[in-house]
């Protein structure tokens, strides 16, 4: 019985030993039939180091190419809040100096209606037509500022001229104390726009600072039973004038 199981086992050392013969017989076959790369012994293993430096430049570039890309972003966004920021700034100062340019209008009216109000250029000297003038020169004497100017100038419009300094005491202008300014204007009546009583109608004739509509339309009635008026005298016989308001409204009439 011991004498099989050595042979047996012979055997199988006989199989295995084929086995690992066969197996390095194939590995030298192998490596001896492969065909083998000729390289030149004078740069060795320079060909990876060199794979490895162009790798590292690549890399290198293209992080540049990020880092200006990124900072090229950067001063666009910074450049775009700027200039919101400029906006935003130039606005408010607009608005800041509307505001003030209002308050300053308002403050300005405020002290002319007052009488408040003194020109820095001052000629004591100054004489004015009142029919030929404007806001500029207006303002040249002492007391008188924009807003009195401009009133001035509008009331003139309405009245066709003015034939009398004293006419700035009208009502428009009770608040200002004009006594003393009276004596730097004059007025050439050579200009004065006359109201045509026998041509225009009842709110032609009222829109004159010194007609109401009750007035004008009597002066209309009165002219339609006679036809044509005259003179001033004929507007004596009605109620709504006073001797003092056809005084002052005779510079305005024309009978022609």
């Amino acid at each position: 019985m011991a004498k099989r199981d050595w042979h047996i086992l012979a055997r199988e050392q006989r199989l295995a030993a084929c086995v690992l013969f066969a197996f390095a017989l194939g590995i030298w076959l192998f490596f001896a039939i492969r065909p083998t790369e000729q390289t030149d012994p004078s740069k060795n293993d320079k060909p990876a180091k060199k794979s490895w430096a162009e790798r590292k430049d690549s890399i290198r570039l293209a992080d540049s190419l990020r880092y200006i890309q990124w900072k090229e972003e950067r001063e666009a966004r910074y450049d775009s809040v700027k200039r919101a920021l400029n906006a935003r700034h130039e606005a408010y100062k607009a608005e800041l100096q509307q505001w003030y340019d209002s308050v300053h209008q308002a403050d300005s009216l405020w002290r002319d209606s007052m009488g408040l109000y003194f020109a820095k250029s001052v000629k004591k000297d100054t004489i004015l037509d009142l029919n030929h003038c404007d806001t500029t020169e207006l303002q040249l004497i002492r007391g008188i500022g924009r807003y009195t100017a401009l009133r001035i100038v509008q009331y003139r419009e309405a009245l066709g001229g003015y034939y009398s300094p004293e006419q700035l005491k009208d009502e428009p202008f009770a608040r200002l104390s004009l006594d003393t300014l009276l004596s730097h204007f004059t007025a050439d009546t050579a200009d004065i726009q006359l109201l045509t009583v026998n041509t225009l109608s009842a709110s032609e004739l009222a829109r004159h600072p010194y007609l109401r509509f009750e007035q004008a339309k009597a002066i209309y009635t009165l002219r339609r039973r006679y036809v044509r008026l005259t003179s001033i005298d004929d507007l004596r016989s009605l109620p709504e004038f006073s001797d003092s308001t056809l005084l002052r409204l005779a510079p305005y009439l024309s009978f022609e």
